[in-house]
């Protein structure tokens, strides 16, 4: 049982219905199963605002049958869903939340939708529930302010409020236009409603005090849901869940999952070849297709990529309509799915000079290094802040381009100079160039300095690493989309296509999203620009090798020749 039901309705439920063991077994039933506990309990508005029984849909059975088995787990339940507009799932988010704060005592459940009139909608539905409830189960409740729902005793006598308290349980509802988020009450029921339209100023520090006041206990409930709206934090958290880097568990609804979203056939109806590769992907029948028609042309200006964003077939599909992108998404997408080979994890243990195979690490290798082949190993150091970008680099083959190598992570400035150096050192002495702005002049230090790198590009006599400037950014930028739109060089690392997506113009400056990375795109692009000037550096390292075997074999020949 997930639910503990409270005295109030024990004792009122014991007096109504005592007489009545037939009636008193079917509510129990009822109250143990939270469908039938929708259908024979709670009221909403259709959307011809007819009054009707909440009937769960497949989607919303899926995510509440998902919720209840976490809860039996004994589990946190954190869930975060990705969705098509208008699938209902707030409505039955909501009605989880008061199925378990209106049937229990000492519960605050917390709502937060992404504007005020969204709030109204929200608390109204609440309201709804309350009023329509069969009164053997509808608890006392005190005057409320605007958007809370308090369920307590309204007795003036305070001995008639410590006899029967009631619940103790309240109902909140609040908008993410406020200033200030749940700082005080602990909160054992969740729900950001919407959270990819929150004020983009806002959305982070109200998601962090939000989660920070969210119960940790086994019984808690935190629902994250949206829309998709380009690349902001919901799509972070969305992929973080995704990899298993938190502990919100993902939950995708497609909008054919929708029941409605269909409408009749006209004659003469024809698939177009998109459609056709729709309806053999997904297994949608006509009527689906022709809603989709009907609202790509009636409600999303005739552009199916819109259509994709609001009403997704699939995860990645949701994000594709990003900002001014510098690139085609979908056919970033299209290169990001059609990678082949996938890297093994190696980590670098620089104190024994060692790169070893690991179950965890921070460097993916697609290929090993070959006698003989030279390398280009790039890096574009993190700026330092808290927010800032990560470490990356990446090594290549001087010859074809082909990606080898892949290393992201945050580390300080001397654990990453040595990391590079013992990465350079095991693919045959690679090229090695690092951004020297920020702060890779710290890292080129160590490099040059305490780990004696032999091979360091310099951009200019007597100034070590890449540098990138107003003149040098503009030309790494247009050779790195054209190696990407032309598909010049194997590209190994799902990542890379992944900052690509996110990399807009702004204002005529190609730069990452709001909240956004392009480390892995900067260290990529410093590679291809090495790679142009990098057949002179090898000749001067052979020559350099050369003279210093030379000048060894001389000393030694030398001392035993004037015996």
């Amino acid at each position: 049982m997930v639910i503990a039901l409270a005295k109030e309705h024990r004792r009122r439920i014991k007096r109504r219905l005592q007489q009545r063991p037939d009636k008193l077994a079917e509510l129990k039933a009822i109250l143990l199963d939270f469908e039938q506990f929708c259908y024979r309990m709670l009221k909403i508005k259709d959307k011809s605002g007819a009054m009707v029984r909440l009937i769960l849909n497949d989607a919303q059975r899926r995510y509440a049958a998902k919720v209840f088995e976490d809860l039996e787990a004994g589990k946190p339940v954190r869930i975060i869903i990705l969705k098509a507009r208008q699938m209902g799932f707030s409505t039955v988010t909501e009605a989880l939340i008061y199925y378990f704060t209106s049937l229990q005592e000492a519960k605050n459940a917390f709502i937060v939708a992404q504007s005020s009139d969204a709030s109204s909608n929200l608390f109204d539905m609440f309201q709804l529930y309350y009023e329509r409830v069969p009164s053997v189960i509808q608890p006392m409740t005190r005057k409320n302010n605007a958007k809370k729902l308090t369920f307590e005793n309204p007795a003036i006598r305070t001995a008639d409020r410590r006899r029967n308290p009631g619940l103790k349980s309240k109902i909140t509802v609040q908008t993410a236009e406020s200033r200030v988020l749940a700082r005080s009450d602990t909160i054992h029921y969740l729900h950001a409603s919407e959270v990819a339209f929150w004020p983009a100023k806002k959305k982070k520090r109200h998601l962090l005090s939000l989660l920070a006041a969210l119960s940790k206990e086994p019984g808690s409930i935190g629902i994250i849901e949206s829309t998709a709206n380009g690349m902001e934090e919901f799509k972070q958290i969305w992929d973080a869940a995704v990899k298993g880097e938190n502990d919100f568990s993902p939950l995708f609804f497609a909008w054919f999952e929708m029941p409605d979203y269909r409408k009749p056939v006209p004659p003469g109806f024809e698939l177009t070849e998109d459609e056709l590769e729709l309806k053999a992907k997904y297994g949608l029948d006509d009527e689906q297709l022709q809603w989709r028609r009907y609202t790509i042309r009636n409600d999303c200006g005739g552009d199916s990529r819109q259509f994709e964003q609001e009403y997704p077939s699939e995860p990645d599909e949701a994000f594709l309509l990003s900002g001014e992108s510098i690139f085609d998404n979908k056919f970033i997408k299209r290169l990001k799915e059609a990678i082949k080979l996938k890297g093994a994890i190696y980590e670098i243990d620089f104190v024994k000079e060692q790169v070893v195979p690991a179950h965890a690490g921070e460097l993916v290798i697609y290929h090993l290094p070959e006698q003989g082949k030279r390398y280009i190993l790039s890096a574009d150091t993190a700026k330092g802040t808290e927010d800032g970008d990560y470490d990356a680099a990446y090594v290549i083959d001087a010859r074809t381009g082909e990606m080898c190598a892949a290393l992201h992570g945050k580390w300080d400035t001397d654990l990453f100079g040595k990391k590079l150096n013992t990465l350079g050192l095991y693919y045959n002495t690679a090229l090695l160039a690092v951004e020297n702005n920020n702060t890779g002049e710290s890292v080129l230090n160590t490099l040059f300095n305490t780990c004696h790198y032999p091979l360091l590009f310099l951009h200019k006599k007597g100034k070590l690493g890449w540098e990138t400037n107003k003149a040098t950014r503009p030309v790494m930028i247009s050779d790195f989309k054209e190696a990407i739109r032309d598909e010049l060089y194997d590209i190994y690392c799902p990542e890379l296509f992944g900052e690509c997506m996110t990399f807009i113009d702004n204002k005529g400056k190609a730069e990452a999203d709001s909240g956004c990375h392009d480390d892995r795109i900067m260290a990529y692009s410093i590679a291809l620009q090495v790679r142009q000037v990098a057949d002179k550096w090898f000749e001067w390292f052979k020559k350099k090798q050369q003279q210093r075997e030379e000048s060894k074999h001389e000393e030694n020949n030398g001392g035993a020749g004037w015996i």
